[in-house]
């Protein structure tokens, strides 16, 4: 039995039980992927404290700190999230083993949307990115396309031609769906070129390296009937944006809003009294998804946990809180 349990080993929920520890709240994270998507990032520039880390290291040492505090970790996917009748939280994970809480983060992130396409799976990092603000900054004076057509592509856009000497738009629609400032930007920018109602369907490369994209400009029955033209460019950002991996917690009747994220308040409590979200789950406003923002969620998260059992909101365990006063 644990006071709390965090469900997601990504940057909020390592961070999460940083703090956990902290408040010395007996816990427990369980994620199936130690650093969720930070390990495909193979660059990372814009953490404070390091100038250029890997997604791959940054996530180690986050979990070597989780270590080092007391912090126990269960790499074992979660395959149900529910409740007992003495209304304490049962974690199921695909081996089979139980734990029980009174109170759960849910930090299982989201995945990155993927064009699915021949070449992608072999040039990512190799040309291929999903995050213009993430990765390295060497696009000086290069041929850049960002694939998307709402806010995160048109920011990217507008992000790369500081430096980009070219910088394409590839979207399948008709129209961009930015907000208005950013639209204006790319419409007065002649470096910027919008490729729109256009797919891609192969990205090339030499083996090493990626090199370009060949695309089909959509016709009345996409794709059937398209024109076919290959774009060569230096470095490709999809921005088509992420899928919340909130299918667990639909049987617990944690309310969702209209993008499929988490919808909690200011402590990041969720409908559900005990249960509590943090990092790219939580999307409102201007968050971006970025491992700063998921950092001070799963802080967040971990001290509105304990504020919630040190009030006594929670189920006693055995008639008294494990909580160490």
């Amino acid at each position: 039995m644990y006071d709390l349990i965090v469900i997601g080993s990504g940057p909020a929920g390592l961070t999460a039980s940083i703090y956990a520890s902290c408040f010395h709240l007996k816990h427990l994270v369980i994620g199936s992927v130690l650093g969720g998507q930070l390990v495909n990032a193979p660059d990372i520039l814009n953490y404070p404290g390091f100038s250029q880390i890997s997604g791959k290291e940054l996530a180690g040492r986050m979990a070597e700190q989780v270590s080092a505090r007391g912090g126990e970790i269960v790499t074992q996917s979660v395959t149900k999230i529910s409740k007992t009748e003495e209304k304490y939280f049962e974690i199921e994970t695909q081996d089979g083993k139980k734990y029980q809480a009174r109170s759960i983060i849910l930090a299982t992130g989201t995945e990155r949307k993927k064009l699915n396409v021949p070449g992608e799976a072999q040039y990512t990092g190799k040309g291929i990115y999903y995050c213009a603000t993430c990765e390295k900054q060497d696009y000086e004076g290069k041929i850049c396309a960002v694939v998307g057509g709402g806010n995160s592509a048109v920011q990217a856009a507008v992000e790369l031609v500081q430096a980009a000497s070219k910088v394409y738009i590839i979207y399948r629609g008709t129209e961009l769906r930015g907000e208005p400032v950013w639209l204006e930007q790319i419409k007065n920018n002649p470096k910027i070129e919008v490729v729109a109602g256009t797919i891609i369907n192969e990205i090339v490369g030499d083996g090493e390296k990626m090199k370009g994209i060949k695309l089909i400009k959509q016709l009345n029955n996409p794709p059937a009937g398209g024109q076919m033209k290959q774009l060569d460019v230096d470095k490709i950002f999809i921005e088509i944006g992420g899928i919340p991996g909130t299918a667990l917690i639909i049987p617990l009747g944690v309310e969702i809003n209209g993008g499929g994220y988490i919808k909690v308040n200011e402590r990041l409590e969720t409908n559900i009294l005990g249960v509590f979200a943090a990092g790219d789950l939580v999307k409102s406003g201007l968050s971006i998804e970025q491992i700063a923002t998921a950092v001070g969620l799963g802080a967040r998260a971990a001290a509105s946990a304990f504020a919630f059992l040190k009030e006594d909101k929670a189920p006693s365990l055995w008639g008294q809180s494990q909580i160490k006063r």
